[in-house]
């Protein structure tokens, strides 16, 4: 679809990844609407020319609300993102991922005129594994945040077979980049490196993920949008290229210009790390035309030189 003068609804567009989709909508000429409890977004993410409405998805009567705006196309990315929360609180992450998504899709039957669905999965669907992650690899999630980003998957499939609204859930790997809003790894090392003078003090340093910047995350919702031809579909969005713990605080400690020791504390290990997560990302580059094109070491340094000289 062509997104220049198109409606798009985005639930969940003031947090960290929603607020880049919006922005890219907007370049691509889209008329935008944002729902957003604020929970973990933020009002000032939102750009001024976009119509904004604090509703809750759980709670809240978002349909009439959706249904006013009558999109053409919709993204839906609320939810609880930060693994520990929601192991810490699996009804609340239930209520919101799983039973969030389900009311908003409830509320998609209605629309007139809607013409695609993309909708924000995670990479926490598969279980631990060497090598990389294939969307037709076996799935097993390993802690509630992955279930219900399953379910919502289950959800989503249910919706198009009923309605024949094409409908992609994009897999997302580590995100990274400007306005995160939950204390992952990234975060809470470029927090150390800003505050401490001799080290800073990790958890497990030799786990390796794939880490893929926040605007090429963007880029594959709007693409998703753009290209998907029909039917329902899954997507890995990474770069298929893993990095350590160690070698991401390392990467931040030399873009910083300081001189830190890096030291284990057994404190931050946690039980529940996988060793490995990486996608393979030939799927969604043959099928839908897109890929990477933030390198992890140019996206770190633009991320350390914006954080410690805001």
């Amino acid at each position: 679809m062509n997104l220049d003068g198109t409606r798009v609804a985005v639930v969940g567009g003031a947090g960290f990844i929603g607020s880049h989709v919006v922005q890219e909508l907007l370049s691509e000429g889209s008329d935008v609407l944002v729902l957003d409890d604020l929970f973990a977004g933020k009002e000032e993410f939102v750009p001024e020319e976009v119509q904004f409405e604090k509703l809750d998805i759980v709670e809240d009567d978002i349909g009439s609300t959706l249904s006013e705006f009558d999109p053409d196309a919709l993204v839906h990315l609320a939810a609880i993102h930060y693994i520990p929360y929601c192991n810490d609180h699996p009804e609340e992450a239930v209520d919101v991922n799983t039973m969030g998504t389900r009311r908003v899709l409830e509320a998609a039957r209605n629309f007139d005129n809607l013409e695609a669905v993309t909708f924000a999965s995670s990479a926490a669907v598969y279980p631990p594994r060497e090598g990389p992650n294939k969307e037709a690899s076996e799935l097993g999630p390993m802690d509630i945040y992955g279930k219900t980003k399953l379910l919502g998957e289950d959800l989503l499939e249910l919706f198009y077979e009923e309605t024949g609204v094409p409908s992609t859930a994009l897999r997302l790997f580590n995100v990274y980049g400007n306005r995160e809003t939950n204390m992952h790894l990234i975060p809470a090392v470029l927090e150390q490196v800003e505050e401490e003078e001799t080290s800073i003090e990790l958890g497990n340093m030799t786990p390796k993920r794939d880490f893929i910047h926040v605007t090429d995350v963007a880029r594959a919702f709007t693409t998703a949008l753009k290209s998907f031809e029909g039917g329902f579909d899954s997507f890995n969005v990474g770069t298929g290229v893993e990095h350590s713990v160690r070698d991401v605080a390392e990467m931040i400690i030399d873009a910083s210009g300081k001189r830190l020791d890096i030291e284990q504390d057994q404190d931050r290990v946690r039980e529940s790390d996988r060793p490995f997560l990486q996608a393979d990302v030939s799927k969604i580059q043959s099928e839908l035309g897109w890929q990477p094109e933030v390198t992890f070491e140019n996206g770190v340094t633009r991320l350390v030189d914006n954080y410690l000289n805001k």
